[in-house]
């Protein structure tokens, strides 16, 4: 689902050419926030990557989250622009991976 286009979020900053690393929580991060409408996001530490993009659903912009995983697509609803921090991203990534151990449970159930 990511584009190579599309700008990454890696270690908690977006690192833009030419200029200091934008880090996650900042006023900053907010403003660039309300530009877009969507971004890719690897959290910290894992190989995992979440693609985000803002959806207009009853009049106002929300984010959801997405992430793909043996060929199946698992989507989380991630919240406002002003909730986008480094810790609402780490509930949705831990929320997407519960999402990815069920069906591997189900399927090894089923």
């Amino acid at each position: 689902m990511p584009h190579k286009d599309m700008p990454w979020i890696r270690q908690d900053a977006l690192c833009r050419s030419g200029r200091p690393p934008l880090r996650v929580g900042s006023q900053d991060w907010f403003s660039w926030l309300a530009g877009i409408s969507a971004f890719c996001y690897q959290p910290p530490g894992t190989t995992y990557r979440l693609t985000l993009r803002k959806e207009k659903r009853r009049q106002q912009h929300y984010w959801y989250a997405y992430m793909k995983n043996d060929r199946k697509l698992h989507n989380a609803y991630v919240g406002k622009t002003e909730t986008l921090t480094a810790t609402r991203l780490q509930q949705v990534l831990e929320t997407l991976l519960a999402k990815v151990h069920r069906q591997r449970v189900d399927v090894c159930d089923g």
